[in-house]
């Protein structure tokens, strides 16, 4: 045993004392990727050796002997002969981490087999040099490093095509962080002209700065990044370099705007070129390299178009099955020089075209309404969407054809050229603030220029509800200019819209809703108006609203045709009453509220008036039928006779007559009776005659003439009593029935004079309501 003691620094000190225990010596089993060293103990990473370090105790991982370089032999070579680019390799490699040196001990193993097999798959450009770097390591003649393993890089990027297309074979691959990522072996990919390429998914790239190709911008630095960096040592993550460290298809970066892949030509892929820029023009994305299905879109610079009739400005990468190779979708298309362009550079240069300077003063309109939006009556307001065109002459503004490709006539936007300041009369949106939305104005070669005006806007209205429903209301939607211009209607006319109003067709029909009518275009002075005159259709408010007035109206009528004595009067009356209430209020709810009444309305509380009215005259009708005793003679010569007459309800008078005739026949028999009884009666009357017989008794006959006074005076007092009975049944009851009759009768006049007078009342009503209702308003 021997103990060697390395210190920083050094001091004086008694010695010291050491404890060790002999045990039997254990060799290691060292696996794949890594070295044995000469102790039999230690096992170190196999890139580790002869690196120039001593990684060994023993410093056997160092030896001359073992690192010393060799030829490759003849029968190994013949397998990596197509793509190793070196002479010189050292053993042992990473399979063997027992230090065996021979060749034929390589060939003879089992991982020779079944690397040898993994060498003929195609997953790879690259995977049989990977596997002849690793079966035998490079060796160089520096004196630091001899040996060099491929880079991890190298071992993930084949691992990331093969492990999924032959994961059976390539599970006899050892772990790719046996490998180192410095001071190893790695080879790039290049092109035939020595441009450098990627294979695979690109994750052992080595290029130089690149750039994204989406943007075009360069990448960013790779170690601004820490923790990005030592999550991949062994990518090689530095500068600003294009790097795949994940799973990625290809490699990427990070620019400004995220993450990128980047511009980098792939090795083996059948893709489009960079087609160039157009004549006059360029592309866009610019990259070296385009995957199929990539786009490429052409532009052409300012001041340039395309040619008519050209190719397509987007072209697509597409791959060719028949000849396997990939081409763009169609060729460049040209560009050519926009006339438009030069010549709005020349008439609208701010240099040569002032906008705040007018060039007339004349102006010409025609426009018409494309369709009412909203109508309010009782707020007396119209939303309505208008079209207009506004034209003038701006001599400023003309241009020779031929100079500029045939060129008549331009769109140009209206913030370019000259506008009049026009404002909206009679607005009626709080949130209004002016102006119009933006649109083109079209320029015409003789300098004629058309403002076309497309707005939604809302304007007062001026109603008379008068005639409700069959009233009428005017709307107007005006712009006036400044008070140096002038407005007139255009006289010409547009084949693209036909509605247009001008100064040859000025009007047209409009329908909204139950309201329909003309709109007019005029123009005088400074100041254009469209002029909606509307006529409401009053089939729908004579339905619902003036229908029940007219008959809450005639239902008035039952209250004077109701008997007095019988239902209740009053109370049917007030309801009807209250309707009428309910329909003014109904009536009034569709119209504004202004000084104007209308001419229903004024019917409406007419009628109310004279159902009032004609409510306390039923009342005092009611308080006559129950009075008692006999009228006046002025009332019953008035009321009862000729009144009555008048009302064709006959001479009620007449009735009275009769009356009192039966009651004086009554009176009269009573008198009769006392009369006939206060007369002497003849015996001859009784007997039979003026002679008797001879034969009767002197004594017998006057006995028979006593008793014959006995009875008429007992029937004369019977006779006396039951007319003294009857008088004073008459006067208990027959005078009273003589009192209420009377008064009843006059109260059958006076209800039906009152029914004549509020027809009558109610037919005045309508004509006088129409006459000086109109003269009030």
């Amino acid at each position: 045993m021997t103990v060697r003691l390395v210190t920083d620094h050094g001091k004086n000190r008694k010695g010291f004392r050491a404890s060790y225990v002999a045990e039997d010596k254990v060799y290691s089993n060292c696996g794949v990727g890594q070295y044995r060293c000469a102790n039999g103990v230690t096992c170190i990473d196999a890139w580790k050796r002869c690196d120039g370090n001593n990684d060994c105790r023993d410093n056997s991982d160092e030896d001359e002997s073992h690192c010393a370089c060799q030829d490759i032999p003849p029968s190994l070579g013949s397998m990596c002969s197509r793509g190793i680019s070196y002479q010189k390799m050292t053993l042992p490699n990473p399979f063997n981490p027992f230090g065996d040196t021979s060749v034929e001990a390589v060939e003879s193993s089992e991982d020779f087999i079944d690397l040898s097999a993994i060498a003929e798959l195609d997953c790879h450009p690259r995977i049989r040099d990977l596997v002849c770097a690793t079966i035998l390591p490079r060796c160089e003649s520096s004196p630091n490093l001899r040996q060099q393993l491929p880079c991890r890089s190298w071992c993930e990027e084949v691992q990331f095509a093969c492990e999924l297309e032959a994961i059976d074979v390539w599970s006899a691959f050892p772990s790719c962080e046996m490998f180192p990522h410095t001071n190893c072996n790695n080879i790039n990919g290049s092109m035939e002209d020595g441009e450098k390429c990627f294979d695979g998914n690109g994750a052992n790239y080595r290029g130089d700065e690149a750039t994204g190709a989406a943007t075009g911008v360069k990448c960013e630095r790779w170690d601004s990044d820490e923790t990005l960096v030592a999550s991949y040592p062994w990518a090689n993550l530095v500068d600003n370099k294009c790097r795949n460290p994940g799973d990625y298809e290809r490699p990427w970066c990070l620019t400004p705007s995220g993450f990128e892949y980047c511009d980098i030509i792939p090795c083996n892929v059948v893709g489009c070129e960079d087609p160039g820029k157009p004549r006059f023009g360029k592309r866009s994305p610019i990259m070296q390299f385009y995957y199929p299905g990539e786009r490429v879109t052409y532009t052409c610079d300012v001041g340039f178009k395309f040619r008519p009739y050209a190719p397509p400005n987007n072209v697509v990468c597409v791959y060719n099955e028949e000849t396997g190779e990939a081409e763009w979708s169609s060729p460049k298309p040209n560009c050519v020089v926009d006339h438009k362009y030069k010549l709005q550079k020349d008439l609208l240069s701010p240099g040569i075209y002032r906008r705040s300077v007018s060039p007339t003063t004349r102006l010409e309109i025609k426009a018409y309404v494309v369709n009412v939006v909203n109508l309010d009556e009782k707020a007396e307001k119209i939303v309505t969407s208008f079209k207009a065109e506004f034209s003038w002459k701006d001599d400023r503004l003309e241009w020779q054809p031929k100079q500029y490709g045939d060129l008549e006539k331009i769109f140009v936007f209206d913030e370019e050229v000259w506008l009049p300041t026009l404002t909206l009369q009679r607005n009626a949106d709080v949130g209004y603030i002016g102006g119009f939305p933006k649109t083109e104005v079209k320029m015409e070669n003789t300098g004629d220029v058309t403002w076309p005006v497309e707005l939604l806007t809302t304007t007062t209205c001026t109603l008379d509800p008068f005639l409700f429903p069959q009233d009428n209301m005017t709307c107007a939607v005006c712009w006036r200019a400044g008070e140096e211009y002038i407005i007139g209607r255009s006289n010409a006319t547009s084949r693209r819209d036909l509605n247009f109003l001008n100064y040859f067709n000025s009007e047209t029909d409009i329908v909204t809703g139950e309201w329909s009518g003309k709109t007019t275009l005029s123009a005088s002075l400074n100041e254009a108006c469209l002029t909606i005159t509307l006529k409401r259709d009053p089939t729908y408010h004579y339905s619902t609203t003036i229908s029940p007035c007219l008959i809450l109206i005639i239902l008035m009528v039952i209250t004077f045709i109701m008997p007095i004595d019988k239902g209740d009067r009053i109370g049917f009356g007030v309801t009807l009453l209250l309707a009428m209430v309910v329909s003014l209020v109904v009536v009034t709810g569709f119209l504004p509220v202004s000084s104007t009444l209308p001419f229903i309305a004024l019917v409406i509380i007419v009628c109310m008036a004279l159902m009032a009215l004609f409510m306390l005259t039923t009342l005092c009708i009611i308080i006559i039928h129950d009075k008692k005793g006999p009228v006046p003679k002025w009332a019953r010569a008035v009321f009862l006779k000729h009144m009555a007459r008048a009302l064709m309800m006959g001479d009620l008078t007449k009735k009275l007559k009769k009356e009192e005739d039966k009651d004086y026949n009554m009176s009269s028999n009573v008198n009769g009776v006392e009369v006939h009884a206060n007369q002497p009666y003849k015996m001859d009357d009784i007997v039979g005659g003026d002679n008797p017989p001879s034969t009767v008794d002197t004594e017998v006959g006057a006995t028979l003439i006593g008793l014959k006074g006995s009875v008429d005076e007992l029937k004369v007092s019977v006779r006396q009593l039951s007319g003294s009975i009857d008088a004073v049944a008459n006067i208990a009851a027959g005078e009273d029935d003589e009192e209420v009759g009377e008064y009843a009768l006059l109260a059958g006049v006076l209800d039906r004079l009152s029914l004549v007078i509020y027809v009558i009342a109610i037919v005045v009503t309508i004509p006088c309501s129409l006459l000086f209702g109109r003269r009030l308003v």
